[in-house]
């Protein structure tokens, strides 16, 4: 007698034989089968039998009814074809089901992937990578990072510091007398540094040089 073998979301399995012409299938308690998963409808599909064969035909379910991955409204059903069932699959069969044992699961394994085995250990090592360098030409990694100072990136300033502060200075002073004469100019209406001069070299006394005849 054909059979079904359902495969439920909790990872049970139910055989169910079809001994009468309609099977009905889905979440009503109802149902000839019924099944639990969300994505099954309430009224989800039925399996009919006749003297042309077992077919299945969707009942408008929400989710459909697939066969060997297609989706169907009325499939014909051949021995091991997959019927799904919302997410709930199933295989049919013209006869008997197997053993629930010799059933192979419908989900895809889950294959572990598996580690490369370890590279070999070479006890016996090449002489050309045994050998050592010459003495006193190898440098360590401390050396090698610090051997040599890195250079300043910063330039020297000193020069141009005391040439700029020379400019300053030197401006400060000249920017000092050129106000100084224009207050005395202002002040006094005479020129400050012909004052100047008039009081530094008209305060020294005259010396007069007499020439005597012979």
């Amino acid at each position: 007698m054909a059979s079904v073998v359902f495969y439920m979301e909790d990872g049970t399995t139910l055989v169910h034989r079809l001994e009468s012409d309609v099977t009905a299938i889905g979440r009503h308690p109802d149902n000839d089968v019924v099944l639990t998963c969300p994505s099954s409808s309430g009224r989800h599909a039925v399996v009919k039998s006749s003297e042309k064969g077992v077919f299945v035909q969707d009942l408008g379910s929400s989710n459909g009814t697939r066969v060997n991955g297609a989706e169907i409204e009325e499939a014909l059903l051949k021995d091991g074809d997959r019927v799904g069932f919302g997410d709930v699959q199933s295989v049919f069969y013209v006869g008997d089901a197997p053993s629930v044992l010799e059933e192979k699961p419908l989900a895809t394994p889950r294959f572990s992937k598996s580690l490369p085995p370890p590279a070999p250990i070479n006890a016996d090592p090449s002489p050309q990578a045994a050998k050592p360098g010459p003495a006193g030409r190898a440098l360590s990694p401390v050396r090698r990072a610090y051997g040599k100072p890195a250079a300043s990136s910063y330039p020297d300033t000193t020069e141009s510091g005391c040439m700029t502060g020379i400019i300053v200075t030197g401006l400060f002073v000249i920017a000092f007398f050129v106000g100084l004469a224009m207050r005395h100019s202002k002040e006094m209406e005479g020129n400050l540094f012909e004052d100047l001069k008039d009081k530094v070299f008209g305060s020294m006394p005259k010396i007069k040089i007499e020439r005597k005849e012979e």
